[in-house]
């Protein structure tokens, strides 16, 4: 490989470790795990535990246009860096919780709020400053490493928590995330960055930005395809991440051990893994449109296989088919708002986009703990998602062909 081959591999393998212990698996990939010790030493039920999960992607959904906003001024990296320290920090904090409810979510709003940085809203917006016919792959092999942090994360939670308990297990997530946050940093580069430095610096930028295509931030939020893929991601997350935190109580709901609880989770974010690459392969030769609505109507199977079986395979192979619909989702966002709004705004409306999703993560898993709460099972609920993830799919074929435009000049 030439010296340009592997700076392309390093921006890819630097965003895959970035994901891989960003907010996403560190956080919200955890919290199944964490239900019952938990639950155990302070007396809560899953709405109170499933809370921490939704108030963390609350955070997330109202980071995210500011996060947005930052990347294209500051750049990618150093929003992430910082994101990283400070999210670090709140996860380590949690350790000090005695079991105040409102304190518990306030400190998980303040991890989804500061850690917006380490999740696919940042690392994945510098894929498209330096890929273009390959963008695609390049997500998809990005977003793999949130998928292995998925798989990877739940089980090592659970063995720090059986080996220390549940405090000193997430003083040690902080630290695994710390590292691997400085080891993305050394590994990124951007180009995106100095050309926006060049055009704070010019009288009205306009010489630097003609070279950034797309629309502006105001003709982007005036397209209804923006808003459409808004819904789309909103149903569609509601769907699929009220897994996270409620699939392992699922699991033990219905006769099986922790530790084959934690499995689902690990299962899950197999599949989502898988959703990644192949979401990424496809979407280089696909119809982005096309490609999502198919990972959509997947994880709805998925979902109704949750609803009718007991068998502990197919219970895995339900779970692991939402996981490949999540990781689809991952990829799509970026893809979509690249494809249909170019790269002048590209910061901004991702997060615009990108806080659906992460508005869907707040409502659904607490809705989700309410209802089991009040009936003691997931039934309905569990009919109802996969509708709603239909429906989803159905929008994202309605958003029609890609923007005609001469995208920004990459390198592979």
């Amino acid at each position: 490989m030439n010296t340009a081959a592997w700076r392309l591999a390093a921006v890819v393998f630097g965003g895959a470790v970035g994901l891989g212990a960003g907010v996403g698996p560190l956080f919200a990939g955890t919290v199944g795990v964490f239900v019952h010790p938990l639950s155990q030493e302070f007396g809560w039920g899953r709405a109170e535990t499933a809370l921490s999960f939704g108030s963390a992607m609350l955070g997330v959904a109202l980071a995210s246009p500011l996060v947005g906003l930052l990347m294209d001024r500051y750049g990618v990296r150093r929003v992430a860096l910082l994101s990283a320290l400070l999210m670090a920090a709140c996860v380590a904090s949690l350790a000090l919780q005695t079991g105040s409810v409102a304190a518990w979510a306030a400190l998980a709003l303040a991890i989804g709020l500061l850690g917006t940085g380490t999740s696919p809203l940042s690392y994945l917006a510098i894929m498209p400053q330096w890929f273009d016919r390959r963008l695609g792959l390049s997500l998809g092999l990005a977003m793999s490493g949130l998928g292995l942090g998925m798989v990877g994360m739940p089980l090592l939670a659970q063995k720090l928590i059986g080996a220390y308990g549940w405090r000193m297990a997430y003083v040690g997530l902080a630290v695994f995330a710390l590292f691997a946050a400085l080891l993305a940093y050394v590994l990124l580069r951007e180009r995106r960055a100095a050309l926006a430095g060049a055009a704070r610096r010019s009288m009205d930028g306009g010489a630097a930005w003609a070279a950034v295509d797309g629309l502006t931030l105001k003709e982007g939020l005036r397209s209804p395809r923006l808003w459409l893929i808004f819904g789309a991601f909103l149903v569609a997350s509601i769907a699929t991440l009220s897994m996270g935190p409620h699939l392992p109580a699922l699991f033990i709901d219905r006769g099986y051990t922790p530790e084959q609880a934690a499995k689902s989770v690990s299962l899950m974010g197999i599949g989502l893994f898988i959703g990644r690459i192949l979401t990424g392969v496809l979407l280089d030769r696909v119809h982005a449109p096309l490609v999502g609505a198919a990972f959509l109507f997947a994880g709805a199977c998925g979902l109704l296989m949750l609803a009718g079986a007991s068998d502990y395979n197919t219970l895995l192979l339900g779970g692991a088919m939402i996981g490949m619909a999540i990781g689809a989702e991952g990829d799509l966002i970026s893809y979509l708002v690249r494809s249909y709004f170019g790269m002048r705004a590209f910061g901004a409306l991702y997060g615009v986009c990108f806080s659906a999703y992460a508005l869907g993560g707040v409502i659904g898993p607490v809705a989700m703990g309410r209802y089991f709460d009040l009936n003691g099972h997931y039934r309905m609920v569990l009919e109802i998602y996969p509708w709603m993830l239909g429906a989803a799919g159905m929008a994202l074929l309605a958003l029609g062909r890609y923007r005609q435009a001469s995208p920004l000049r990459a390198t592979a």
